[in-house]
């Protein structure tokens, strides 16, 4: 019995003594597992003692102070900032920043929050670079703005032990009357334009139309073919009522004249290119009050209707016997 209580009493000792290890150990020594993209600076002695890399490391904490450092890409956003343009235009820009530690030694030792202040060095120079510029510089040239104002805050952060990957103006807002001026600029210079097309296309077409009356009044038969063409054209149409008018000669007494005053062959013509569109009808037999014709120009009427495809033509001389 005595063994036992014996036995248990020095069990009891050892938990005790190992619990006064483990208290006094992790009070002196700590184990800590540094992750890939993290970098822990140590100070000892309020000294700077190394950077710890990835891996499991082990330091002391009573005389140790361990900061770790994110090496990550961040991203911050740079609020609206109320900015005067060079040509005295109050606007309002918007960025987002993107940077990452590259020194975590710098970033801990040389600044005081160094994510603060990136942001607040990042939003003074954008104001800065964009009071060196006009209206439409910064709204034509944003990108080559925006690298400005990335070159000018890394030179300033790199002591910081901070690089700048990136900065993006987000968003510029203008005044509300500026943006309805611009706008009225922009539909003026569309109907501007507008006007120059239109009135180019005129100047074009009056140039083809010049040429084909040209061609039309020099070669033979062009006018002629150009007749042809366009009564095929219409006759295509359905439903349509088509009338031909021919001269009506006056005689040198101011007498109307009759059929044979005429130009004799122009009327053949003009009868035979009836007959070449391909009437439905024969026209022979539409012409009016006459069944045949032989050829006398004389023994014709003075009109004659004949049907070409959906359309109906009507050939009126309008000549008085």
């Amino acid at each position: 019995m005595e063994s036992f209580e014996t036995l248990m009493a020095g069990i009891g000792s050892i938990l005790i003594v190992a619990i006064i290890f483990i208290i006094v150990g992790s009070a002196l020594i700590r184990f800590t597992i540094v992750k890939q993209y993290e970098s822990m600076v140590l100070l000892r002695f309020g000294k700077f003692h190394g950077v710890k890399t990835p891996g499991l490391r082990v330091w002391f904490p009573i005389f140790d102070t361990a900061t770790r450092v994110d090496t990550r890409i961040v991203a911050r956003e740079v609020k609206p900032q109320e900015v005067m343009t060079k040509d005295n235009i109050n606007i309002k820009v918007s960025a987002v920043t993107y940077y990452r530690v590259i020194d975590a030694r710098a970033a801990v030792l040389n600044v005081q929050n160094y994510d603060f202040n990136a942001v607040s060095k990042t939003m003074a120079v954008l104001r800065d670079v964009i009071g060196h510029h006009d209206m439409n510089e910064i709204l034509q040239s944003r990108e080559a703005i925006a690298q400005s104002v990335a070159h000018q805050v890394e030179e300033d952060v790199k002591a910081w032990g901070l690089n700048i990957e990136q900065l993006l103006i987000q968003q510029i807002e203008l005044p509300a009357e500026m943006v309805r001026a611009m706008a009225q600029r922009a539909v003026a210079e569309r109907n501007r334009e507008s006007v120059i097309i239109a009135s180019t296309a005129e100047v074009e077409a009056s140039r083809n139309v010049a040429k084909a009356a040209l061609t039309l009044n020099v070669v033979p038969g062009a006018l002629r073919l150009r007749e042809l063409q366009t009564i095929k054209d219409i006759s295509s149409e359905k439903n349509e009522k088509v009338i031909i008018f021919m001269p009506n000669h006056t005689g040198s007494e101011g007498r109307s004249g009759s059929l044979g005053d005429m130009n004799e062959e122009y009327v053949a013509n003009l009868y035979t290119m009836i007959e070449a569109l391909g009437s439905d009808v024969h026209t022979e037999g539409r012409r009016k009050g006459h069944t045949s014709y032989t050829g006398d120009i004389r023994t014709a009427k003075a009109g004659a209707d004949f049907t070409k495809g959906g359309a109906d033509f009507t050939l009126d001389t309008d000549i008085r016997y």
